[in-house]
């Protein structure tokens, strides 16, 4: 997703009620974001959820 380009399926008010949530650079920016905080370097310690 963070690497993504093109149309987004969905995007219109014809397919989607909701089309004008979607925003193609938000979506790239929390995706990579994610990717560099937790998928990256993934260790053990981030795979115990706190109790």
């Amino acid at each position: 997703m963070k690497d993504f380009n093109g149309d987004v399926p969905g995007a219109c008010a014809k397919d989607c009620g909701n089309y004008l949530d979607m925003n193609l650079n938000m979506a790239k920016y929390v995706c990579q974001k994610y990717y560099d905080e937790v998928l990256k370097n993934i260790s053990d310690d981030k795979l115990i959820y706190p109790e």
